[in-house]
């Protein structure tokens, strides 16, 4: 249990931080004129993060859900989108990896504000009147305010002001970023053992079900844009990958409910998985269209 407590408060809120310093480390203006330079790009995938996650979460938290628990926790898993872990994914696919870093940048500073919306209407629906936990709206706010906002704004200032020194701390601050990932889901997974295992016949199918029809949806919204084949892998990433780190401190550390933590549990099992299975296939995907382009290129006129 204290370890628990010290993972929850300590390690948590810590990771998250160093995720977002990292992330703001890596922005530059040329970042966010791609909302001006790539529109459609970043406008589909901003619509397919925010919006499609967390309507897929509320309609088979109704279809499926054992608990109310369980279909508030969903909701929230969907409610925080991506993360350092997608531009991870998008980076092995070979995907468009600065579309990713802009779209993972906006997304968690939108999500701010609508994660805490998002809980309260899931809270609203799923629980019955009389049984509704508390949702300390202010405390929510500044929490996801000093993990997110606050270190991006400090990356970002510190590489303008010391570009050489940005540049040469992002590459190990990644790599200690994916390692206190890996261990802060690894460590909750295994000290939720029992949990997982008592609720993953109940809950598994909606678990898995999200997350494939998360990252279809994002396949299907950017192919109906007709975009790139790099771009729309990305965009798959970015729907399909959350950011789970912050679901467990939202359920554990400001919410303090383990019941709302389970999905992102069982969610720390079932995502990884799709997303490695996925790369051979998006590899495959994005090698053949850039074939077909050079082969074009290369075809001589008349």
């Amino acid at each position: 249990m204290e370890f628990m407590t010290f993972l929850n408060t300590r390690v948590v809120p810590f990771a998250l931080i160093l995720v977002m310093a990292g992330m703001g480390l890596s922005l530059t203006p040329a970042d966010f004129k791609r909302v001006i330079v790539f529109p459609k790009a970043v406008a589909v995938g901003l619509v397919a993060e925010l919006i499609g996650p967390p309507l897929i979460a509320f309609a088979l938290a109704y279809l499926l859900a054992p608990t109310p628990a369980i279909a508030v926790g969903a909701v929230i898993v969907a409610a925080c989108a991506s993360g350092v872990t997608s531009n991870a994914y998008t980076f092995a696919a070979r995907a468009d990896v600065a579309l990713c870093v802009t779209l993972s940048a906006l997304t968690s500073i939108i999500t701010v504000f609508t994660i805490p919306l998002l809980t309260y209407l899931g809270l609203q629906v799923f629980f019955e009147q009389g049984q509704i936990p508390a949702l300390p709206v202010g405390d929510m706010l500044r929490s996801l305010i000093t993990v997110t906002i606050i270190p991006i704004a400090g990356g970002m200032i510190v590489r303008a002001l010391a570009p050489n020194f940005a540049e040469r701390a992002l590459e190990p601050i990644r790599r200690m970023v994916m390692v206190l990932l890996v261990v802060v889901l690894s460590a909750a997974a295994l000290s939720s053992y029992a949990v997982i295992r008592d609720n993953l016949a109940s809950a598994g199918l909606l678990v898995v079900l999200m997350n494939v029809l998360t990252m279809a949806m994002g396949y299907g919204i950017a192919r109906l844009a007709r975009l790139p084949a790099a771009q729309t892998v990305t965009i798959i990433y970015e729907v399909g990958v959350q950011n789970l780190a912050l679901a467990l401190l939202i359920t554990l550390t400001i919410l303090r409910s383990p019941d709302l933590a389970v999905t992102a549990l069982l969610y720390a099992v079932v995502m990884p998985a799709a997303a490695l299975a996925l790369l051979p296939a998006a590899r495959r995907i994005i090698a053949r269209e850039e074939a077909g382009a050079t082969r074009v290129a290369q075809t001589p006129v008349g």
